[in-house]
């Protein structure tokens, strides 16, 4: 035996141990051929063989004792749960007239499956060499799970995520709506800072194996216009405009150009094309004429009579009054106080007040929980949530969920705006970034649409009136008489489906 050897086996007093090298052995086939031969006519634990090329290899491993009657003492083991986190020891007691293991004894034993001292408890070993019953599992050693690192985020200094599921989080994040939806950016100025992910805290097995940590990743992306400091952590701008957000804790940013106006007169030389910017309407808007807008938009008042479509979200801090002739079209959200004899048509409606006598049309949720919705038509792919349905008065409320005709209405509309985003505005002018890059995030936010699915949709609400008819799917339900807090859930029975009322 020689001290490269990768197996190797020594007599210590009243046992024999056994060395497996951890990178190079002959397999465990070839280490009990060597275990045989060199120690024949010794009663040999086989399965201690079978532990030690599997959890002992590096350590020296007991595998076989020399006394005359070794097959009558106690016998112990080492296993582990399935992460690696929980070492079990079980005892199987003596036959007549056998010797018990001490305290040393498990510990060497332990130590030998690779159990850092550390990580033993010993007081429960001596509990479970006293206990005489069944061999049961004892934990007598646990781990530390790993620590994985946080992502990377961002800290801005204006304005809310305005694509529809950030937009959502920074609404149940924040609670209430800042003064201005839009924040802009200064050429040169700070407007945010970035903090880097975190590493994390590798962890240790109960076996001594080490555990890795993943890695924190990085969500945090950064528009061409937008640049981090030497620093490391602050972010600049590098061109006037809107800090444009999106994602969940708004991990995506980049500077829009952006347009601030005060009134629709402004808008006139865009009238039958597009706005390329984002815009701020300093008051209320009426337009005579067809607007259309490239990013977002902000009016900080009422948007009356207007015929307006949104290639990004609008947000109105007070309502949207009587376009019952032409829908307002919005690729994200729509944000709103109140609807009032309004059509409406967006990925999501965010309503903070009230909808009256209003046709909303969204492709994923309708989201007012603290709203009222009288009367009018309202539709969503998956989910309506709202605090109050239907009017006192009995005024005709149409609720809708879980059907595909605001998802096709959504995807038609997209469509439309992907071919003139693509389509140059003159036969040799070149096509605009702007829009070829928001066509693109267009597609890409189509690819992701789900087919609204019944079986899913819900309708939450704290109140109905009479005189509400709730659809979905194929399932009808009118509410006659007035109830307190319900929500409604499809429910597919035979062939045809239903809608159950459940009481809250």
């Amino acid at each position: 035996m020689t001290a490269t050897d990768p197996v190797q086996i020594q007599a210590r007093g009243d046992r024999v141990y056994l060395w497996i090298s951890p990178d190079d052995s002959p397999g465990l086939a070839g280490v009990v051929d060597r275990v045989r031969r060199e120690l024949p006519g010794v009663g040999i634990d086989w399965v201690a063989v079978r532990e030690a090329y599997r959890f002992g290899r590096g350590r020296w491993f007991p595998i076989a004792s020399r006394k005359a009657d070794a097959a009558r003492d106690q016998r112990a083991k080492i296993r582990f749960s399935a992460d690696g986190l929980v070492g079990y020891l079980l005892l199987f007691g003596p036959k007549s007239r056998g010797t018990r293991l001490d305290e040393e004894d498990v510990l060497a034993l332990a130590r030998a499956y690779g159990v850092p001292d550390a990580l033993l408890d010993r007081s429960i070993v001596r509990r479970a060499l006293v206990r005489r019953g069944q061999p049961d599992p004892t934990p007598i050693a646990r781990g530390r799970p790993a620590v994985d690192g946080y992502p990377a985020r961002a800290e801005w200094r204006a304005g809310l995520p305005t694509d529809p599921e950030g937009f959502l989080w920074a609404v149940e994040q924040f609670d209430t709506l800042p003064g201005e939806i839009l924040g802009t950016a200064g050429r040169g100025q700070p407007v945010g800072v970035r903090h880097p992910p975190g590493r994390g805290t590798p962890g240790l097995s109960a076996s001594g194996r080490e555990i890795p940590a993943r890695p924190g990743t990085d969500p945090v992306v950064l528009g061409p216009d937008l640049a981090v400091a030497p620093d490391g952590r602050t972010v600049i701008a590098q061109a006037d405009g809107h800090l444009r957000l999106a994602g969940t804790g708004a991990c995506r940013a980049e500077v829009f150009p952006l347009l601030t106006v005060s009134s629709a007169q402004e808008l006139a030389e865009w009238s039958g094309t597009l706005v390329p910017a984002s815009v701020v309407v300093e008051g209320d808007l009426e337009a005579p004429f067809p607007i259309k807008v490239l990013g977002d938009m902000e009016v900080r008042g009422s948007l009356i009579r207007s015929n307006l479509e949104v290639l990004g979200s609008l947000f109105v801090r007070d309502g949207v009054i009587q376009n019952r002739g032409t829908a307002i079209r919005t690729g994200g959200v729509l944000s709103a106080a109140f609807l009032e004899r309004a059509r409406v048509h967006a990925h999501t409606v965010h309503l903070r007040r009230y909808a009256l006598k209003s046709t909303v049309s969204a492709l994923d949720l309708v989201y007012a929980p603290a709203a009222e919705i009288r009367g009018g038509v309202v539709s969503a792919g998956h989910r309506v949530a709202t605090g109050e349905l239907g009017a006192p008065n009995g005024i005709v409320t149409e609720v809708v969920a879980g059907t595909p005709q605001p998802a096709s209405a959504y995807l038609d509309l997209v469509k439309e705006w992907i071919e003139e985003l693509r389509t140059p505005p003159a036969e040799d002018a070149p096509a605009d970034p702007l829009a070829l890059d928001a066509a693109e995030q267009m597609e890409r936010r189509i690819e992701r649409v789900a087919e609204p699915d019944p079986l899913e949709a819900a309708i939450a609400t704290g109140r109905v009136h009479p005189g509400v008819t709730v659809r979905m799917g194929p399932a009808v339900r009118k509410i006659e008489n007035t109830v307190a807090r319900v929500e409604f859930r499809y429910e597919r029975m035979g062939p045809r489906g239903r809608v159950a009322l459940e009481r809250q």
